[in-house]
């Protein structure tokens, strides 16, 4: 059984001489539709190379790993372009997305995770758009100011909406929402305005709608937006971080947006208040604190540089993740 789960994965040992061999044979037969990925591993056929005592100690080691894992490796196993996917054809499957009929077999079109729904077998893409959740914190921009709603861009297949009856007042007083709000809408937010909010639900039409009820959302000034790919930032806890060494905050939005701004201790409208007249009063006299000091753009622009590299080098989470569904 391992030796055919080795030929499944493209390897086999050559021990036609005296000195072992570890050949890779190439699991998969190019074809034009997947020639790229394919080609490369039919170049890779007949390529031999010698294995020490000790190498050949940890390879029988890893054929036995294979074997005791190979049940679960069927069913939970990462594939990349043009892999055959191990399916039991005597039972019905559906094909789902990332998955085509090749020559007979299951092949995957896409990079990522078998799935299985009963059923349905499908690839889990790990470079993929954002896929909302219930609960979860984005954070988004304005891009239409419209009847009782803003339209945000949160990186998903659709505009959310945040309603006019979702989010707290400017006065923090719990009202029904009057025509004059609805007049005063650009006041609290208009276009380009980046806005934390969280997932509340979804529409009949496959929408999605926001709602920013808690004080710790609302709109994101004096700092940077950065845009990462959606499967590195995972759901957790807590979104919300507080650098105090630098004085910065950092959300990490799930659908890929991440937030780095100027700390600001309250969103209490009492104390965002008392801070605009005290910013109207210093310009009045010539100083404008309205701007983000000098050492804060600074520790901003490096702490973005740093989740930058990161994503560059994706923090070893796709990784992290493939293991994970191995060894479950």
């Amino acid at each position: 059984m391992g030796g055919n789960l080795i030929e499944a994965l493209g390897f086999k040992v050559s021990s036609s001489s005296s000195l072992p061999f570890f050949c890779f044979t190439g699991g998969v037969t190019p074809k034009s539709s997947l020639c790229r990925v394919a080609d490369n591993k039919e170049k890779m056929r007949g390529l031999k190379l010698p294995l020490s005592q000790t190498q050949r100690v940890r390879l029988q080691r890893a054929f036995e790993k294979l074997q005791s894992l190979s049940a679960k490796a069927n069913s939970d196993a990462s594939v990349t372009v043009a892999d055959t996917i191990p399916v039991n054809y005597e039972d019905a499957f559906l094909k789902g997305y990332g998955t085509t009929d090749l020559n007979g077999e299951l092949v995957a079109t896409v990079c990522g995770v078998v799935e299985r729904v009963n059923k349905l077998v499908y690839v889990r893409a790990l470079r993929a758009r954002y896929k909302p959740e219930v609960g979860d914190v984005v954070v988004g921009r304005v891009v239409e100011v419209a009847q009782k709603r803003w339209r945000l861009e949160i990186n998903f297949s659709q505009d959310a909406v945040l309603m006019l009856s979702s989010m707290n007042m400017p006065d923090g007083i719990q009202r029904r929402r009057t025509a004059l709000d609805e007049l005063n809408m650009r006041s609290i937010f208009e276009e380009n305005d980046i806005v934390c909010a969280e997932v509340r639900n979804f529409q009949h039409d496959g929408s999605l709608q926001l709602q920013a009820r808690s004080q710790k959302y609302g709109k994101l000034e004096k700092g940077q937006l950065l845009i990462i790919d959606p499967y590195l930032v995972r759901k957790s806890k807590q979104h919300f971080h507080h650098l105090e060494q630098f004085g910065i905050d950092l959300i990490l939005g799930r659908n890929g947006y991440i937030w780095i701004g100027e700390h600001v201790e309250a969103r209490d409208s009492v104390v965002i208040d008392q801070a605009k007249s005290i910013e109207q009063s210093t310009v009045v006299e010539g100083i404008n604190r309205a701007y983000t000091p000098l050492e804060m753009r600074q520790n901003i622009c490096r702490i973005a540089n740093a989740i930058r590299v990161l994503t560059i080098l994706e923090m070893e989470a796709e990784r992290r993740s493939l293991t994970t569904k191995r060894k479950r």
